[in-house]
């Protein structure tokens, strides 16, 4: 053995070694996710056989649990002295859908809430977009030593439902040691027990929440993680209105002054599947328009999520439920419904019961041809209100709501992805009113 091979063997051993002690603290990844296991592509001045192994394991943990991300780093830019692994990654969507029942006007994505009873002669439309598309920059600073530090940017185009085209951010964070800082998925959510879906919505029942953050999480054994954080709050009321004072004349809301609180503990069996139950408290101040007096009210939510494999089969499940957290539900954002008129007592709010459930089965056929069927319910409790403030009437609010796809997926290449998906949803709102939509959609992704 020459002095050269010594040497490359000694930075293997010296890397792999380094990477056992340092144990990953994000190393919980979708069961669905692209695994390889070198970078295909690796640039830099100093580049050894160590690069391609090392920098695509650090890329790969720090890139967000979601289905816009389920690729794997293909290449990196090795910094001078190996300082940092820099990688680009973007992911081109076309979808094509067809509508059929009371047609949603969102190309990306079907919302139960969102549907409408269509006008006669109108129960049916054909889509694109294109607006699921991202691009993200991924950035792992002193990655080979107990100051790993990373960095990850993307921006989408879907920031609006319709057909726009808004550039916006959709995740910026930075990781160090454990903690995690920025605007991303809340730490409510389990992302990594969301089964695949060509609709950019997603089951009714999931957390889609996003926002400012800061949180720890940790590996206090082999299997088990906790995590904790504080996260900037956002309200969805619907505010009584006085009898002397019109819906526009409300003055603003007040501001929050309390962070909403998220936790969980996993038991992780391997790298994908998992057990995990999260919490999360909330503080909702609010202003009582009657007395003219400031209140604040407890709010709460629970979730239980699981992902297993099995043989060829991935399960998937949640069920969760609270008072006072319609934000963090993917149905309810933008219903009001995290506080309601309390008619008892005009113009105090009072905190609505929600829970739902999602059942996920994904068949993997071949190791690039899968398919999932995912079932999805949600239901609101909520007393009779008048002179809600958030524009939707008490009887036409959503009351419960029935969700379910299935679709089949192939991984033509590396690069390239296909999906064709059937979806239904039902909407069942406070006046017995039962509106429904079907869709088929056609997807073709491009990644790298």
């Amino acid at each position: 053995m020459n002095d050269f091979d010594f040497k490359k063997i000694l930075a293997i051993l010296s890397a792999i070694c380094l990477h056992a002690v340092c144990v990953p603290l994000f190393a919980q990844q979708h069961p669905n996710r692209a695994v390889g296991n070198k970078l295909k592509y690796v640039l830099g001045t100093e580049v050894n056989l160590t690069d391609s192994v090392n920098a695509y394991r650090l890329l790969y943990e720090n890139i967000p649990q979601d289905k816009d991300f389920l690729n794997d780093p293909i290449f990196a830019i090795v910094g001078r002295h190996r300082i940092f692994y820099f990688s680009i990654g973007a992911n081109m969507k076309l979808g094509l859908n067809y509508d059929w029942g009371n047609p949603v006007d969102d190309p990306q994505g079907m919302s139960v809430a969102g549907i409408h009873k269509a006008p006669p002669g109108d129960d049916q439309a054909f889509q694109m977009t294109a607006q699921s598309s991202n691009v993200y920059f991924n950035i792992i600073g002193f990655p080979n030593t107990a100051n790993r530090a990373g960095l990850f940017v993307s921006l989408a185009l879907d920031g609006e439902p319709g057909n726009s085209y808004k550039v916006h951010a959709d995740n910026v964070y930075f990781r160090f040691r454990g903690f995690t800082v920025g605007y991303t998925s809340s730490l409510y959510n389990d992302q990594s027990a969301d089964p695949y879906t060509v609709d950019g919505h997603g089951p009714i029942a999931s957390g889609s929440h996003s926002s400012i953050l800061a949180n720890y999480q940790h590996y206090v054994t082999k299997n088990i993680r906790l995590g904790l954080g504080i996260e900037g709050p956002s309200r969805d009321y619907s505010y009584y209105v006085p009898d002397n004072m019109e819906d526009g004349e409300l003055p603003p809301n007040l501001r929050q002054r309390v962070p909403d609180i998220p936790m969980y503990v996993t038991y992780a069996f391997n790298s994908s599947d998992h057990i995990r139950l999260s919490a999360i408290s909330r503080v909702l101040a609010y202003r009582n328009y009657v007395d003219n007096s400031n209140h604040k009210k407890f709010g709460w939510g629970l979730k239980l999520t699981a992902a297993a494999t099995w043989g060829r089969s991935v399960f998937y499940g949640m069920v969760q439920g609270g008072k006072g957290i319609s934000s963090y539900l993917q149905e309810n954002r933008g219903l009001g419904l995290d506080l309601v008129p309390d008619m008892s007592h005009p113009g105090y709010l009072t905190k609505p019961f929600s829970w739902g459930c999602m059942l996920g089965l994904q068949r993997n056929w071949r190791y690039n041809l899968y398919s999932t069927v995912v079932y999805s319910f949600m239901r609101n409790y909520v007393a009779p209100y008048t002179n809600g403030s958030n524009g939707i009437a008490y009887a036409d609010q959503l009351k419960y709501g029935n969700y379910a796809l299935a679709n089949l997926i192939w991984r033509c290449n590396r690069l390239m992805q296909v999906g064709v998906e059937y979806l239904y949803g039902q909407k069942n709102t406070f006046s017995r009113d039962r509106l429904s939509n079907n869709r088929l959609s056609l997807q073709v992704c491009v990644s790298f």
